[in-house]
């Protein structure tokens, strides 16, 4: 149920404290009144951060053309922030409202190890019992194991179901005697 009798005197109340503040009643002057306050990039940054970000972009469009210097691209003033909440080692707010510990960004070389140790999983690595020869076989895209496996065959490997074993191309001509 909408309380009327609340929105009316909330309405001036805010009526009666813009007008003591000197901010026009129009929205729109109103808007351009208060983005005439806003001293410089990093003022800006802060509050477009501490705006919720499903209205960011709304009132960046809105504030922008009032502004008394340049603006830079809206994406600039929030990868700024985010270094900055790095540099800092600032917690991050979560949907919840809870508050996450920072977590560093990985170097180059743990990144690396981690996307080596992801391929790894997914790649068939056969070798030769004969000559020890390896080959790999990496899973690209949504194939499947036995498309692997499949793609190995084709490339000449021959597995031995007796022996439990894998034959590269070249040995296939050897036969085995053991």
């Amino acid at each position: 149920m909408i309380d009327f009798g609340k929105i009316q005197g909330d309405s001036a109340f805010l009526k009666k404290i813009m007008a003591k503040l000197g901010i026009p009643l129009s929205i729109n002057e109103a808007i351009a009144a208060l983005s005439a306050t806003i001293r410089d990039h990093a003022h800006f940054q802060r509050l477009i951060t501490e705006t919720d970000p499903s209205f960011r972009q709304s009132f960046y469009d809105s504030v922008r053309p009032h502004l008394t210097f340049r603006a830079k691209p809206l994406d600039v003033y929030i990868a700024d922030a985010q270094q900055q909440a790095e540099r800092e080692k600032l917690p991050t707010l979560m949907p919840d409202g809870t508050l996450q510990e920072f977590k560093p960004a990985q170097d180059v070389l743990t990144a690396q190890k981690a996307m080596a140790q992801a391929i790894a999983k997914r790649t068939l690595t056969l070798t030769c019992s004969k000559c020890t020869k390896e080959e790999s076989f990496p899973t690209i895209g949504e194939e499947t194991p036995v498309a692997v496996i499949m793609k190995a065959r084709r490339a000449g490997w021959v597995y031995n179901p007796v022996t439990m074993t894998e034959h590269c191309p070249a040995c296939m001509g050897v036969r085995d005697d053991a």
